[in-house]
């Protein structure tokens, strides 16, 4: 499976996995590891995958900076919005993540078939 491809599942798969744990209330040191990861890699990674970039380290250092900023604007949008719900907050990075994700693979797609991505 190429990278173009198995990012973006495994993103997704980070994405269900957390929603899945916090919907079930799970209380496991296993939850918050795979929430934890999720919510510093899996939003920023689905749109810094989307640059194409050559390096991966710097691709990692903007997927981490990027999530940060994604889940601190989250925060404060529900805040601002007077709905703050932890469940909803990830539930909403899970859908950026999932939308940033099916966008690779959607492109990944189109290069394959001949078109410029």
């Amino acid at each position: 499976m190429k990278r173009a491809t198995w990012l973006p599942v495994t993103i997704m798969a980070f994405a269900f996995a957390a929603v899945f744990m916090a919907l079930a209330d799970l209380h496991t040191l296993f939850r918050a590891a795979i929430v934890f990861a999720f919510l510093l890699f899996c939003p920023g990674m689905a749109f810094v995958g989307l640059l194409g970039l050559d390096d991966r380290l710097t691709e990692l250092i903007l997927a981490i900076a990027l999530s940060l900023t994604l889940d601190t604007l989250t925060a404060m949008v529900m805040l601002y919005i007077g709905v703050w719900s932890p469940l909803g907050g990830l539930m909403a990075l899970a859908g950026q993540s999932v939308v940033g994700s099916t966008l690779q693979v959607a492109l990944a797609s189109r290069a394959r078939v001949g078109g410029t991505p």
